[in-house]
């Protein structure tokens, strides 16, 4: 797993790397953290899994390690870091939502958008997967999350709660899709409707149409005499 901080010790030469990730152990990209130290200085650095933060000459002993936000989200998780010894930080208050976007019959919805928002502010979006699944990462909070398909649109609230999974359900009034176009049951059985009315309308027209053509054949056929 990539090094997110690096801390290089005043009196050892070797290097020890600090991880910071969510409980499942994935590097928490983006985050800001502060780093502080026992003689009093303090470092702020956005983490990047694919260039760690190298700080120089600290004292043994401990430093303190805070995740401030991610994602736009406030955090405020504090670790105690034993110095010089290789650690992980695990940020127990980051957990897992998990949002269904299903249709009016429970169907899942593959490629609908999703939307999520933390107070007011648009955290991330994505498209669920082809079971109608989005699921993400988000730090401890609650959230606003918005769903769209085909013009039809859905909103719930979910609190995601640190080192747990979070589920949410959005039902769209989707029953069916037919020519890729996303229908309620009203519709489908309206077109449902009107399509045998059609058809019936086009078999009286043809119907019509046969006995006049009869009509007209015995009019015009003279018996030869």
């Amino acid at each position: 797993m990539t090094a997110l901080l690096i801390i290089l010790t005043a009196a050892l030469a070797a290097a020890a790397p600090v991880k910071i990730v969510a409980p499942d152990g994935s590097p928490l990209r983006g985050a800001l953290v502060r780093v502080k130290l026992l003689d009093g200085r303090t470092y702020e650095f956005t983490l990047d899994p694919e260039a760690p933060y190298k700080i120089s000459s600290v004292p043994l002993g401990v430093l303190y390690v805070t995740v401030v936000s991610w994602k736009g989200v406030p955090v405020g998780y504090t670790a105690k870091v034993k110095v010089g010894v290789n650690g992980t930080v695990t940020v127990a208050r980051i957990g897992r939502l998990v949002v269904h976007v299903v249709g009016s019959r429970g169907q899942g919805l593959p490629g609908a958008l999703v939307k999520i928002y933390y107070q007011g502010r648009l955290v991330e979006e994505g498209r669920t997967n082809e079971s109608g699944v989005y699921a993400t990462l988000l730090p401890e909070a609650s959230y606003r999350v918005e769903a769209s398909y085909g013009g039809r649109n859905a909103a719930a609230g979910a609190a995601v709660k640190g080192s747990s999974t979070a589920e949410a359900e959005l039902r769209l009034p989707v029953y069916a899709e037919v020519g890729g176009v996303p229908l309620t049951a009203a519709e489908l059985a309206g077109i449902v409707v009107l399509a045998a009315a059609l058809a019936i309308a086009v078999y009286i027209a043809a119907s019509e149409y046969a006995a006049w053509r009869r009509r007209w054949h015995a009019r015009t056929i003279v018996p030869a005499g």
